[in-house]
């Protein structure tokens, strides 16, 4: 029962709207603002990381305890300070799906922000051509976009819908990053370089699978919102 409870807890009190628009997820996070601050929360395979802000985008120091649920059980983990990062190490997959309180303490107050996360979705069929891009992503691309692409510490979610079909980020775009690398713009992971082992047509092999797994996961198109590159204050 209390499990439920918590569920129910978590999934209800997931922001919905922000006071000050779309905001940026600097580390290609979940970002939701409360008070003075705002909470930038991922996933990464084995471990979950978070950065607080203040309004102005600068870090601020916070400590605290992140509560998770996953696959039906509770999960209490102390988080860890590294320069500006909260980490934890948990059983976890970028894919999973997920709920997330975190108890924060910053600057002498407490925190609490909550955050949800679906499980990533692989199509139930791809096309030949979407499947020899699935081999070529997962050599190349997933090192830096994860084999769940929702990102790494090396590089930002291609399931977003900064990317989905009908955003600013059109299939042109995404074949130029793949050929000639591209420009920190709205992350903070710098510049994309060209990536290396990519042969020449594989570019189109690789966009089909990006767009099969976004399509599979509610990202066939992009909210206007989403659609300009200069929304929040994110870059690359």
């Amino acid at each position: 029962m209390k499990t439920r409870l918590l569920t129910l807890a978590l999934f209800l009190a997931v922001p919905t709207a922000l006071a000050h628009g779309t905001l940026a997820a600097f580390f290609g996070g979940q970002i939701a603002e409360t008070g003075d601050y705002r909470a930038e929360f991922a996933v990464r395979d084995g471990a979950i990381k978070v950065w607080v802000r203040d309004h102005d985008d600068k870090p601020v120091k916070a400590s605290g305890k992140a509560t998770l649920l996953l696959g039906g059980q509770k999960l209490d983990l102390p988080l860890s300070a590294k320069d500006d990062t909260l980490i934890a190490e948990a059983p976890v997959k970028s894919r999973d799906k997920l709920a997330a309180v975190l108890g924060l303490q910053v600057d002498g107050k407490p925190l609490s922000v909550r955050f949800m996360q679906s499980e990533v979705v692989a199509p139930a069929t791809l096309s030949p051509q979407a499947e020899a891009g699935r081999k070529v992503f997962e050599a190349v691309c997933a090192t830096c976009h994860g084999g769940a692409l929702r990102g790494s510490d090396n590089g930002p979610p291609l399931l977003h819908p900064f990317y989905a079909l009908g955003s600013a980020h059109g299939d042109d775009v995404i074949l130029a990053a793949m050929n000639t690398g591209a420009k920190s713009h709205m992350w903070k992971f710098g510049d994309m370089p060209k990536p290396e082992g990519l042969k020449p047509g594989q570019d189109q092999d690789v966009l089909a699978y990006i767009r099969a797994m976004q399509a599979a996961n509610g990202l066939g198109s992009a909210p206007a919102a989403a659609a300009d590159p200069h929304a929040g204050h994110g870059h690359h």
